[in-house]
């Protein structure tokens, strides 16, 4: 796009408001009245993040479409390795344009965001907010196992992330000798008023030993959280779930040959502590239609198990690690009405040859 600056025009050219012709000054106003039409008839408005609790948030999408509302999944990204900004530079450029291409409403970062090598955890922290605030929409994040290492940890940077205008993490109290855990859900809904349309549920799936799974006390919050919902909306709202360490159950999805899957799996779950009672509270609350981890990089399945849930792993995102295939992630698409939830994997792709 060039740029016409008004007085390197010819002055014959020159036309103010005050001076032109009636015919003119009715062709704008016509041009304003259908453009101002369109805006409202989209239903665009800006959206909206507010903070109910701690523990609690509320996306205002603000929109009268009925399009499905839609989400990217990044993970893996292990941003700081050290001796890696090329690739981490990549990493960001993958991303954004995956962003300019499927245009989400949201993005779900799955943990390992950072390297647990950290040499200057707060300004690399700074720098991941400063990347995805800069692609103008909410991102929802949850630690994965390499996050808090190397001596920058989860307050440190929930201290950073609190500075973000478009980021959302928080916790809850626990009463064990985690203090906090960084649990939070999230309300996606059509406007102030509405009902929420969606929830989503981040768990923390912890990185020291006796804490690498989602343990007994997240359960009992997300029930709590569940059931308040429930009463205030009176029936329970369709919900998805977000963390880094995947379910046992996906190693089960995987090996029975029954049941339908998409994607690749080139390395056995990694389901590190789970116990298989995360999956068992999901079924039993009838809430959460689909999960979405990382943490495994050479995995990118999904499928529905025979309780009616999908497990989906994200599809690795970071140049600066291992991974199998082409980086790139996750596309999620939730329907405003009754209807199944589309997921596919997703790549970037550039009119010219990709960044290196």
């Amino acid at each position: 796009m060039t740029a016409v600056h008004q007085n390197e025009l010819p002055a014959p050219h020159r036309l103010s408001w005050d001076n032109a012709p009636m015919r003119t000054k009715n062709c704008q106003r016509c041009v304003i009245s259908c453009l101002l039409c369109l805006w409202v008839a989209s239903g665009f408005g800006e959206t909206q993040i507010r903070k109910t609790a701690d523990d609690h948030f509320q996306v205002i999408l603000d929109r009268s479409s009925a399009k499905p509302v839609t989400a990217l999944q990044v993970t893996d990204l292990h941003l700081g390795k050290k001796d890696f900004w090329r690739q981490d530079l990549t990493t960001c450029k993958r991303i954004r344009r995956l962003v300019e291409m499927h245009n989400p409403d949201l993005i779900l970062v799955t943990g390992d965001l950072l390297t647990g090598e950290k040499y200057f955890g707060s300004l690399l922290a700074a720098f991941a907010v400063e990347f995805f605030d800069s692609l103008n929409r909410p991102w929802l994040y949850t630690f994965g196992n390499h996050d808090g290492e190397g001596g920058f940890g989860r307050d440190q940077i929930h201290e950073v992330f609190s500075a973000s205008r478009w980021g959302v993490l928080d916790f809850h109290q626990v009463t064990n000798q985690w203090i906090r855990k960084y649990d939070y859900a999230v309300d996606l809904q059509r406007s102030a008023a509405a009902q929420p349309e969606w929830q989503v549920y981040a768990f923390d799936t912890g990185s020291a030993k006796g804490f690498k799974s989602i343990k007994e006390d997240q359960l009992t919050w997300f029930k709590s959280v569940a059931d308040e919902t429930q009463r205030a909306c009176g029936g329970t709202v369709r919900a998805i779930s977000m963390f880094h360490i995947p379910l046992r159950q996906c190693q089960e999805l995987w090996d029975d040959a029954s049941l339908p899957k998409k994607g690749e799996s080139q390395e056995k779950v990694s389901f590190e502590e789970d116990d298989g009672n995360p999956y068992r509270a999901f079924v039993r609350l009838k809430n959460i239609e689909a999960t979405f981890c990382g943490h495994d990089h050479d995995n990118n399945f999904w499928g529905k198990t025979r309780d009616g849930i999908i497990l989906s792993y994200g599809s690795i995102s970071g140049e600066a690690t291992k991974f199998a295939w082409p980086t790139g992630g996750k596309l999620i698409q939730l329907p405003s009405k009754a209807g199944p939830i589309h997921i596919e994997n997703v790549t970037p792709q550039f009119s010219h040859h990709p960044p290196q």
